[in-house]
């Protein structure tokens, strides 16, 4: 009986089936292997391209950041004369650069206090008394400090010049408060900071 099944020929009907199912077969397998995977791939590369595209916009902006400050830069003078903005700690440097502003001083006295933080940014005030032998003398050691290597700002500056009987200059002494400014950023090491929100 089995034999004779197998044996028989298709009616012209199974025949119009099989060809039916067949077409169906491969419209489906064009369909899951060619249609979806161009689909899929085309999706990819567009997500891809909107990633490369904000990257460049990304890019484009910095660049253009970047421009604006360099510009900004070359207003103010020589880039290589600015003064730095160190890496925190950065206190025997500075030290370095007071002593030497104030060698030529008659005397001088040094008071600092805890140093500050603010986001990423350190504030080390320097509160200093000097003596000189003129008004000169006193401004030379202002222009020292203010052009010296770091950035750093003066305030609550004072001058009251010693007089002698014949109206001459004998002595003048200078008091200020010198403020350094360094960042945490690339520092290894925030011992000693006083968050500004404890202060």
């Amino acid at each position: 009986m089995a034999n004779r099944l197998m044996s028989r020929a298709f009616t012209k009907r199974e025949k119009i089936m099989l060809l039916v199912l067949a077409v169906v077969l491969v419209a489906a397998s064009y369909y899951l292997f060619v249609v979806q995977n161009v689909a899929n791939t085309k999706a990819s590369n567009a997500a891809q391209l909107q990633e490369v595209q904000d990257q460049i916009a990304a890019q484009d902006t910095v660049a253009a950041m970047r421009e604006k400050m360099q510009s900004e830069l070359e207003k103010m003078g020589q880039v290589e004369k600015l003064p730095v903005i160190a890496t925190y700690d950065n206190l025997r440097n500075e030290l370095d650069q007071l002593n030497a502003a104030l060698a030529s001083t008659s005397s001088y006295d040094l008071k600092l206090t805890q140093p500050v933080l603010t986001g990423e940014t350190v504030r080390r005030v320097v509160t200093l008394t000097f003596t000189t032998p003129s008004y000169d003398a006193a401004t030379a050691v202002l222009e020292a400090l203010q052009n010296g290597k770091y950035r750093c700002v003066i305030t609550d500056f004072s001058m009251t010049g010693k007089m002698l009987a014949d109206g001459t200059i004998e002595s003048v002494s200078s008091t200020l408060n010198v403020t350094y400014y360094e960042t945490i950023a690339g520092s290894a090491n925030t011992n000693g900071l006083q968050d500004e929100k404890s202060s």
